[in-house]
């Protein structure tokens, strides 16, 4: 029908299907489900082409490597196990003490962090089967975390994002905010942002290459009505999907922070959300036992999202006291009253909020409070809460 997208529900686990995820050049995808299983798909012809059995309780979590075969699974059997999809061999069993929560794999370095329920993120090498570090410093379970080969990004119950030296555990940064637990983060692949999602129905976009979160906090949307399960920031990062208990997706203008398009998507709450590089393909799974794809390639020429993408304006200037090229959107000048001349680097404060010598992270917590207490923007919203 006019005004759609192009969708189709895929059935198979018996349980609460929990995370997906692209693998092998976007061929293929792999879901994670309570009924102990994980199934392989191919995206063309939507089969179920392989299952991968082996846990002993529901699986929480599934990432792959996108050139590969390769599919790591943590389970409530308190294991992670990693996967040749090709084969269907488990590979490699690594035994936790705690339940595992999250995963978040990074090709490059080819390390995996395994989120924990005992307040731990344990990082390993997949290359060597060897443990490289156990974060610590969160108040409660963590539940997400992202990276990018030398940082990670952790979310917790605790309702913080920390940001720390994967391989050391350093504590480089403390993110606070959200005012219920942080229930997924993704990781620009640029490395300059992180979208965080979190229970109390909000998905805020920290930028942390520009700073704007330490002025002006993090960008709020505010759209869901219900929890927010999960965030991913699609490969061009240019756009933001997020879904949660609501049963919608929304589709976001990452730069905007602005919503392009909202699908009611399942029959209960969604769980898990994927974009395929092309950002072709959107998948979505759900506590409905079904995973449906969409193809959201021709979503930006439906005429709701055309009329939202007329309100994005914005442009870009030189900063006059650095010369640095920033954006300037139409909201700031509407909040301003008048057109930005200076960068934000020109604009913040000289206080640094990554922590210094002799620093403690309540220290650095207490700071970033008391910066977001004399935000105008985050006393708004506040007050709007």
């Amino acid at each position: 029908m006019p005004g759609e997208l192009e969708s189709h529900v895929l059935k198979s686990h018996t349980g609460s299907v929990n995370s997906v995820s692209f693998l092998d050049h976007d061929t293929k995808f792999v879901s994670a489900s309570d009924d102990y299983s994980l199934n392989g798909w191919d995206v063309e012809t939507r089969k179920n082409i392989f299952k991968l059995k082996g846990h002993q309780a529901p699986v929480k979590a599934c990432v792959s490597a996108h050139d590969g075969n390769r599919v790591i699974s943590g389970s409530w059997d308190r294991t992670v196990r990693i996967w040749d999809s090709s084969t269907t061999n488990c590979l490699w069993t690594i035994q936790h003490e705690a339940l595992i929560l999250g995963l978040s794999f990074n090709e490059e370095s080819s390390l995996i962090a395994v989120c924990c329920d005992d307040k731990t993120t344990k990082v390993w090498d997949n290359r060597s089967y060897e443990e490289v570090a156990t974060l610590t410093g969160h108040e409660n379970s963590v539940t997400c975390a992202a990276q990018n080969g030398t940082t990670i990004a952790t979310g917790s119950l605790d309702k913080d994002i920390r940001i720390c030296d994967i391989r050391t555990g350093a504590l480089l940064l403390l993110l606070s905010g959200h005012t219920s637990a942080v229930s997924s983060l993704d990781m620009s692949t640029d490395g300059h942002k992180i979208c965080s999602a979190s229970w109390d129905k909000t998905v805020r976009v920290w930028d942390l290459h520009a700073g704007t979160y330490r002025t002006q906090g993090p960008r709020i949307m505010y759209e869901h009505e219900g929890c927010v399960s999960c965030c991913k920031f699609a490969s061009d990062n240019e756009k933001i999907v997020s879904a949660g208990y609501d049963k919608t997706v929304i589709i976001w203008d990452a730069m905007a922070t602005k919503k392009r398009h909202q699908i009611r998507a399942h029959g209960s709450w969604i769980n898990g959300v994927a974009m395929s590089r092309d950002s072709r393909w959107l998948l979505t799974c759900s506590k409905d036992r079904t995973i449906r794809m969409w193809n959201v390639s021709d979503a930006d020429k439906m005429p709701v999202v055309l009329h939202n993408k007329l309100s994005m304006g914005y442009k870009y200037t030189e900063c006059t006291d650095c010369s640095r090229t920033f954006k300037v959107e139409q909201r700031d000048l509407i909040e301003t009253g008048e057109e930005l001349t200076q960068c934000v680097y020109c604009r913040m404060p000289a206080r640094d909020y990554y922590l210094n010598a002799g620093e403690s992270a309540a220290d650095l917590k207490a700071a970033n409070a008391d910066m977001i207490q004399k935000s105008p923007v985050l006393q708004d919203v506040a007050q709007e809460a």
